[in-house]
């Protein structure tokens, strides 16, 4: 482990913890969160005092010949190639399960863990203030492969792969995903978990799911094994565009050298990158559908009438979801325990509606963020002690509100007691 890592790692904090500060910003730090599963996520990160853009460096797989490392940041050197960026090098999810483990692709059959990437990676944005239209996601092989996925849940964020994988059940290497059946998978085969989930094996399908075909750019060569899969790939992508709710531009680099499934030297690919990340981004911004949104949501069996009472619960970061009764109006009351310091961002409020539009959400002050399942939210102050909240939200005619949420954001597990709904 170099010098550097080590003391990134003694400054570790959570994604809870980032912010805009210049003490933040003073040195490089390891950030950490968990997937909804509770599997670990980590980065390595360089972080500017006025951040432009935020480039993030995706794991590809590790040599053979030394035991894997875990965690595992790809590429963290180059940071100094990008004053002014923001610089995340993310490890594999999957090793802190499966240590042994060179290569996982990010197949898990218990959660995805593309979309929860791509959900750190929102949440560090909106925490340093850079629009997920100025990320740029880089990766080689493996790590071309979660470039172009991650991109598809970002939807604006631009992709540039090295010789990527683009179908994992394509991939030549034979022994290696037979390892990732027996260690990620749990002896699961990886044809049951594309049948079941295309979109965690295959880029093509991860767009079509997402419904975006973001601005990406794929370097490859002739000599490479999935050259003519990535000429076809190119091809067939373009025939999304008709149905995506975002559309970025599409390009292929071809090295002059047919080197086989190699990467070009590191002074070449900072400055690609540098170049790239100046292509205008695509003007399309994507929210989901609203109606999308309620039906996604696993709702509790906890149901409050008019004028019942919540009782009392401890809050955590994933949002509580309680069912509500339908119609467009609500007004909430709880009280609420903060043992923490007073915090404009203490907890969250999120909402689920059918038949309602964004425009209809955003005239609320509601905002939309898919980080650990919020959905449409807002932002309730608290401030240190016990207080009263009151919260009121009136969508449109014929809007039937189906759930109601809360979480906690910058408090540690606020306790909330007899929250009331009419």
């Amino acid at each position: 482990m170099s010098n550097k890592i080590a003391a990134a790692m003694d400054a570790t904090l959570t994604l809870s913890d980032v912010s805009r500060d210049l003490e933040f910003s003073s040195r490089e730090r390891v950030i950490t969160a968990e997937t909804t599963r509770g599997l670990g996520i980590e980065a390595f990160g360089h972080f500017a005092a006025a951040p432009t853009k935020l480039l993030c460096f995706l794991p590809s797989a590790q040599r053979k010949d030394a035991p894997p490392q875990a965690p595992f940041y790809p590429r963290w050197s180059w940071a100094a190639g990008f004053p002014g960026w923001d610089v995340l090098s993310l490890s594999d999810p999957m090793l802190n399960s499966a240590p042994e483990l060179a290569a996982s692709w990010f197949a898990s059959s218990e959660e995805d863990i593309v979309s929860e990437l791509a959900a750190f990676i929102r949440e560090f944005c909106d925490r340093r203030g850079i629009s997920v239209a100025d990320v740029v996601l880089y990766g080689s092989s493996m790590g071309g492969f979660g470039a172009l996925m991650v991109a598809a849940e970002l939807k604006v964020a631009r992709a540039v792969a090295e010789v990527p994988q683009l179908d994992l059940l394509l991939y030549p290497d034979k022994d290696a995903l037979v390892d990732v059946e027996k260690m990620a998978l749990h002896g699961r085969s990886l044809t049951s978990l594309a049948e079941e989930h295309p979109e965690r094996t295959n880029v093509y399908e991860r767009m079509v799911s997402t419904g975006a075909l973001p601005p990406l750019t794929i370097v490859t060569n002739r000599g490479d094994s999935a050259f003519q899969e990535t000429l076809e790939f190119v091809d067939r992508v373009q025939s999304l565009a008709d149905h995506s709710d975002s559309v970025g531009s599409v390009s292929l680099h071809l090295t002059s050298r047919n080197e086989g499934h190699s990467v070009q030297p590191t002074p070449f690919m900072v400055q690609f990158l540098k170049s790239t990340a100046e292509i205008p981004a695509p003007a399309t911004t994507y929210f989901p559908p609203v109606e999308g949104e309620a039906r996604r949501l696993a709702f509790p069996d906890w149901h409050v009438e008019d004028g019942d009472s919540w009782g009392e619960r401890e809050l955590s970061e994933s949002v509580t979801w309680v069912k509500w009764s339908g119609g467009s109006e609500l007004r909430i009351a709880f009280d609420v325990q903060n043992s923490a310091a007073a915090s404009t961002k203490g907890m969250v409020f999120s909402v689920a509606a059918k038949g309602s539009s964004h425009e209809s959400l955003t005239q609320q002050g509601l905002h939309f963020s898919p980080y650990r399942g919020i959905g449409y939210f807002k932002y309730v102050e608290l401030p240190a002690g016990t207080s009263t909240q009151s919260i009121s939200v009136r969508l449109e005619s014929g809007a039937s509100i189906e759930a109601i949420g809360l979480g906690s954001w910058d408090v540690k597990r606020p306790l909330v007691r007899d929250l009331r709904a009419s």
